[in-house]
């Protein structure tokens, strides 16, 4: 059975399903047609989507059951992968899964997000094998634009929304273990907003001989601006920044103490001999459910190797918010712009400021008391005997409260791999054991949520 598992992720693993590359549509295309052959393969009505934002990858849409008597869960996963190639410094190619004596097989998306969907469809299939009928009614929502910021996702399910019906409850399959020993279950992302911070002067670029010591410099203006953001404690300066953020409550803090978090294997993973708190609890929840501001880099100006002096005539400054319950990314997009105009005008700076934002997304805090998370809590429990943990994100996922308000259910993250199998990076991987491990989790959580209702 092991076998027939790796046979279908390798079959899965051979489509370039990279979304970014818009000279794979066709591979991605063949992707979501495989797919939707093996979800029919194993009695899973199954429906290629449009994406209703043009030049964009289509959706895979599936149902099983409509026993009103049952719960449904939807299952959400994405098909599309981050672009890969031998040159980039993988041992093997990404294209071709390949196991190793080390109990690993290797790929993109092995990890992320190919291996959870094998473990998704295998678990359903077995589960009919052994029962005439499941426990639970069944839906999948598999995207191919999650690498590319989800283009068009939000769009194509509210047309299709009827399609669903009425949904119970949404596993997300596209997070990973909180360690590589401890599996979790995820009730957290952090919300983002990003914004370019753009100071113009002169009409176009300038040598430094002939303008130096005579103009106010746009990037001396920018570096200027962008210290008066956060400061070197991490504390960000925007007026009003922290005035939504939900207090700390005990029952939270309660989840952070069954975590084996080493704050030295941290540093140590990251490269860094010193994090600004030393404090491991404190550290994760600055990792976690406090907001930050970040700073990304200058477009703009000269980034090359060896000398150019030039005085660009435009800078545009790339800065991100990181945002918790209960920050509102509109909100807070605005009282940042209100704080940059105001320290730009203390320069007295003849220059040019405008603040553009980029993107933004919601953050999401789950109920761990739910009946998600109790079924997932005994699956990890029953299969791999260990007292799983409650984890949270950093990152961000706007998608997870986009279907929570647009399905009107609770959502639950179900990681699969280990955090050192490299999702974006070279020689992305998952553990066998793992991917078995996650397939049996998510037969032991239906059967759970179907005894529930009984």
């Amino acid at each position: 059975m092991n076998e027939d598992i790796l046979d279908f992720l390798k079959q899965l693993i051979a489509f370039k399903s990279v979304s970014s590359d818009k000279k794979q549509a066709e591979s991605s295309r063949q992707t979501a047609e495989f797919i939707k052959s093996k979800l029919k393969d194993i009695g899973i009505q199954a429906d290629i989507i449009e994406n209703e934002k043009e030049g964009t990858n289509p959706l895979v849409f599936g149902k099983l059951g409509t026993d009103s008597d049952k719960k449904t869960i939807l299952f959400y996963s994405h098909y599309d992968v981050q672009p890969a190639e031998i040159s980039d410094g993988w041992d093997t190619d990404p294209f071709n899964m390949t196991e190793k004596n080390d109990g690993y097989v290797y790929g993109r998306g092995t990890d992320d997000d190919k291996g959870p969907i094998a473990a998704t469809i295998f678990a359903i299939k077995e589960l009919k094998k052994e029962n005439e009928e499941l426990p639970v009614n069944l839906r999948i929502l598999y995207e191919g634009e999650e690498e590319s910021s989800s283009g068009g996702f939000e769009e194509t399910v509210l047309k299709n929304r009827d399609y669903f019906g009425k949904v119970d409850g949404i596993m997300i399959l596209d997070t990973s273990w909180f360690t590589d020993e401890q599996p979790s279950l995820d009730y957290g992302f952090r919300g983002i907003t990003y914004l370019g911070v753009e100071i113009e002067g002169p009409s176009s670029d300038q040598h430094s001989g002939m303008v130096g010591g005579t103009i106010r410099e746009p990037l001396i203006d920018l570096i200027y601006l962008m210290s008066k953001f956060v400061d070197l404690n991490g504390k960000v300066l925007v007026d009003g920044f922290y005035d939504k953020v939900k207090p700390l409550t005990e029952e939270e803090t309660k989840l952070y103490e069954n975590l084996d978090f080493s704050l030295q294997e941290y540093k140590d993973s990251i490269g860094i001999s010193k994090v600004l708190t030393e404090d491991s609890t404190q550290t994760l929840m600055n990792m976690w459910r406090n907001p930050c501001l970040s700073i990304h880099g200058v477009e703009g100006a000269f980034s090359g190797s060896g000398a150019k002096t030039v005085v660009p005539g435009k800078v545009i400054g790339k800065v991100s918010m990181r945002l918790v319950p209960d920050q509102v990314p509109d909100e807070i997009t605005k009282l940042f712009t209100t704080h940059a105009k105001a320290e730009f005008k203390k320069l007295n700076s003849p220059n040019h400021l405008t603040i553009t934002p980029l993107g933004s997304g919601d953050w999401w805090f789950g109920n761990v008391n739910n009946f998600l998370f109790k079924a997932g809590k005994i699956a990890l429990n029953e299969y791999w005997e260990i007292n799983p943990s409650f984890a949270r994100s950093g990152g961000s996922i706007p998608i997870i409260p986009f279907m929570e308000k647009t399905f009107k259910a609770p959502a639950i993250g179900i990681g699969v791999g280990q955090p050192s199998d490299g999702a974006h990076g070279q020689n992305e991987r998952i553990r066998i054991t793992n991917l078995i491990g996650g397939k049996e989790v998510i037969k032991i959580m239906l059967k759970n949520v179907g005894e529930q209702v009984q």
